[in-house]
């Protein structure tokens, strides 16, 4: 069988394809890069808000037309609108969350592939394709955000035993991968539920540093509540990537109480004072929502003046859209549709404004990149802080660390640079 993968959403999905795709290839199927020669094409999909649903349902239906293939669905989407996504692709190829391990059972055994290089672990996955690799260390969630649907669609928190990650990691070394990113719905949960008490993501990070030799670790988003001392203790060492994704979604104490996130916003700002006195040079991104309901004029200008204050290096922001199910879509104080759009792009703007003036501070700067895909031999790849690059090379850069000399900001927010003479590299 021929089988194109495709995600909606987050980092967690990417490593799920990827381990999927993995999984497919060992059972004797081939991953295509190109829709149209596929047989199948498996889709997982977000239910993160409402445009990732409805972006999920635009994926789903844009392979049902444009191609010959059977489309089948799994992830976020389908375990929380199970009857619409069995309806929009039919029962048997509907696999929720908790059925997607079994998802290449589904298809026959072929002549399988002995997974022994890059190119077999880092299988093509057309444009979802990343020389990262993502390996997730947790699933679920134990939060209660009212605007979520988290518990719903992954469940309570779990953890992947240490070994498995360690021998994942271990894997991803011996095929030559540069990176690793750790994944899971909330990482910083991992090792409350092990049999072993006391294990904290502190300490799968050790592990992790002392027993691989990985030029690059790095700490996918990651909930304020569970950024502890023990935690910015490992970012000592060089290897472990020197950013953080810490959500913060309101500076308005009230939205935040609103939202039941367990974390205030003077919690918050005592959080990055500690990052930035212990581990100046990390760069920290957050994630805002906008339009919450009971969000006032008042409470947004709060929340504004307290993403101004704090010193964040960008960030994704998203209007508030409600899902049926989450406490927060039967709130009253709705916001006016018209009004969370202005409010978010009042945001943006000024996350942008933030990133524009850490982005000029690395100009003629030497700076660490690993490549990852070019096209006309224009590569892009990323800082250990996770600044975008952008070099043109008459070489394959792909999977390489080089130096770099950032040269200039390009119109696109993207720092563009020179691979630096031999002495730097």
């Amino acid at each position: 069988m021929k089988i194109y993968l495709d995600m909606v959403g987050c980092r967690l999905n990417q490593s799920e394809i990827e381990k999927l795709a993995l999984d497919l290839l060992a059972r004797g199927q081939e991953i295509v890069t190109d829709p149209a020669a596929a047989d199948y094409v498996i889709v997982n999909t977000c239910c993160v808000t409402a445009k990732a649903c409805a972006d999920s349902r635009k994926v789903i239906r844009r392979y049902q037309r444009e191609t010959g293939a059977q489309v089948l669905a799994t992830g976020c989407y389908v375990s929380a609108f199970t009857r619409q996504a069995a309806e929009l692709v039919g029962e048997d190829l509907s696999f929720p969350n908790a059925d997607k391990d079994a998802i290449p059972q589904r298809f026959p055994r072929g002549n399988a592939a002995e997974p022994l290089d890059f190119n077999f672990l880092k299988p093509a996955l057309g444009a979802r394709s990343r020389t990262r690799s993502f390996i997730k260390v947790q699933e679920g969630c134990d939060n209660y955000c009212t605007y979520c649907l988290t518990r719903i669609a992954r469940g309570k928190s779990h953890s992947v035993p240490m070994e498995e990650v360690i021998r994942q990691a271990k894997q991803a070394e011996e095929a030559g991968i540069k990176e690793i990113v750790l994944t899971g719905v909330q990482i910083g949960s991992w090792g409350k539920d092990l049999p072993e008490n006391g294990l904290r993501i502190a300490a799968l990070v050790s592990a992790l540093l002392e027993e691989t030799s990985l030029p690059r670790i790095r700490i996918s988003s990651i909930e304020p509540w569970d950024v502890d001392e023990a935690l910015l203790y490992c970012f000592r060492n060089p290897r472990l990537c020197p950013h953080l994704h810490i959500p913060l979604q309101s500076g308005s104490e009230s939205i935040l109480r609103r939202m039941a996130r367990p974390f205030s916003a003077a919690n918050f700002r005592a959080l990055m004072q500690k990052i930035h006195l212990k581990r100046p040079k990390i760069a920290v991104t957050t994630d805002i929502l906008c339009g919450f309901p009971g969000e006032t004029d008042d409470l947004f200008l709060e929340s504004l003046a307290f993403i101004r204050e704090m010193d964040f290096a960008g960030g994704h922001v998203f209007k508030f859209s409600p899902m049926p199910g989450t406490a927060a879509a039967r709130m009253d104080g709705k916001v006016q549709e018209s009004i969370s759009q202005t409010r978010s792009e009042i945001v943006r703007g000024v996350l942008r404004q933030k990133l524009a003036g850490k982005q000029q501070s690395k100009v003629g700067t030497h700076v660490e990149v690993l490549w990852e895909h070019s096209r006309n031999h224009v590569f892009h790849g990323f800082t250990p802080d996770y600044f975008r690059v952008r070099t043109k090379w008459s070489q394959n850069l792909a999977n390489t660390i080089t130096m770099a000399v950032i040269t200039e900001i390009s119109q696109d927010g993207v720092l563009i640079a020179e691979i630096a003479p031999a002495e730097f590299a």
